[in-house]
């Protein structure tokens, strides 16, 4: 299967309903259902971000975005995990290319979920590394057939090798019973004294920082950017997705509604208009906002800047938490206005706020330490890069 950026939002627009469909057969069964996975699986799109070395479309950032913000509005759950498995099939990029035949090879599409925060611990061994350890938030563990997790050195505790194992390899401990986002089953996994090839491994600097020579054998640029970057704009394309569900379910819902003493209807309520376009304005600033750092990373892949480069690393990573910040304050305005009926649990608009709500919790778009950064850097004459 090929294809061209045009041809993903028709392919997405073909299986919405099934996935909108199953949304809340996802949140029951706490994973994302086989219907739902089988149906973005069929359309490519975990192909989006892949090497194209290895099978895949190895499409821009901004595909990438649109296509997450799109499947999420149909289902936060799916959206989610498309999100996570896309992003680390980007990670994969830099790593060996035997390890991306081991994932891609023979026409596969990879599917790998994982926790890329170093929660775990690694020492090396005669080829390769030793790994015990315990990562939260492995988001698709149940649909995946890899999984990445990010390792410490065990004797210093610093940000050590990232890794990528067989689902089978590896303990799932189901610990995910949460707020919001249930469908993505974002469990615990265990590992115990797991033998991983040197070659299924990375040194987490150069990862993270856009440094692995991996990367620039790719057939295009797009890899050549921070993978910690693209880590942090991707979370908030999943938020915006959940948003803009909640600013659909609220217009659905406030254009039949009418106050109880006075049948008016609370469509032309002045307060309740004011409310639906403060909603819609930090909704569409939060898109713009994501398509601007999409922008920013594909300038620097094309440009041959230092991917380590320091200001735009926190340019991207502070506007990917102020995008999400944006729709979460959309989410909590609609609801607020949204009457007695929104408390109950079939409701669509409390749900959409429950998954902005836990998805903006990311610790890779934290508001406070993200916008601290990117202060300090103006403060210390660092100019962000210019839109």
């Amino acid at each position: 299967m090929t294809a061209n950026p045009e041809d993903i939002p028709h392919r997405i627009e073909k299986i919405a309903p099934l996935l909108k469909e199953k949304a809340s057969a996802c949140v029951e069964a706490r994973c994302v259902v086989e219907p739902s996975m089988r149906a973005m699986v069929e359309a490519g799109l975990f192909r989006i971000s892949q090497p194209r070395n290895v099978g895949g479309y190895e499409m821009d950032l901004r595909t990438v975005a649109d296509a997450v913000t799109a499947v999420s509005e149909a289902c936060a759950s799916s959206g989610w995990v498309l999100m996570v498995m896309a992003a680390h099939h980007f990670c994969l990029a830099s790593f060996p290319e035997s390890a991306q035949e081991e994932v891609f090879g023979g026409g596969r599409d990879g599917l790998v979920a994982g926790a890329l925060s170093w929660q775990g611990r690694a020492k090396q061994v005669d080829g390769g590394y030793l790994v015990n350890g315990r990562w939260q938030f492995c988001s698709g563990v149940d649909r995946s057939n890899f999984v990445m997790l990010g390792c410490s050195d065990e004797a210093t505790g610093a940000p050590f090798v990232h890794i990528v194992v067989p689902t089978g390899e590896i303990i799932v401990d189901d610990t995910w019973h949460v707020l919001g986002l249930e469908g993505t089953g974002s469990r615990d996994v265990v590992a115990r004294d797991l033998f991983v090839p040197a070659n299924r491994a990375i040194d987490t600097a150069a990862m993270m920082k856009g440094l692995s020579t991996h990367a620039r054998r790719q057939a295009t640029k797009v890899y050549r950017v921070s993978c910690e970057s693209m880590l942090s704009l991707s979370v908030a394309t999943a938020v915006l997705g959940s948003a803009k569900a909640a600013l659909a379910r609220f217009i659905e819902r406030t254009a039949e509604r009418r106050a109880i003493n006075t049948a008016a209807r609370k469509a032309d309520h002045g307060p309740t208009q004011l409310r639906i376009a403060e909603a819609s304005a930090e909704i569409k600033c939060a898109q713009m906002i994501i398509h601007d750092s999409a922008g920013i990373l594909a300038r620097v892949a094309d440009s041959g800047s230092d991917p380590a480069d320091i200001g735009y690393r926190a340019t991207v990573k502070w506007q990917a938490a102020y995008a999400a910040e944006l729709c979460r304050r959309a989410a909590s305005r609609l609801y607020a206005g949204s009457g007695a009926h929104g408390v109950y649990n079939h409701s669509a608009l409390q749900a959409a706020f429950r998954n902005v709500s836990v998805g903006a919790q990311h610790a890779s778009i934290d508001f406070d330490s993200s916008g601290e950064a990117y202060g300090r850097m103006i403060f210390r004459d660092l100019n962000p890069i210019k839109s």
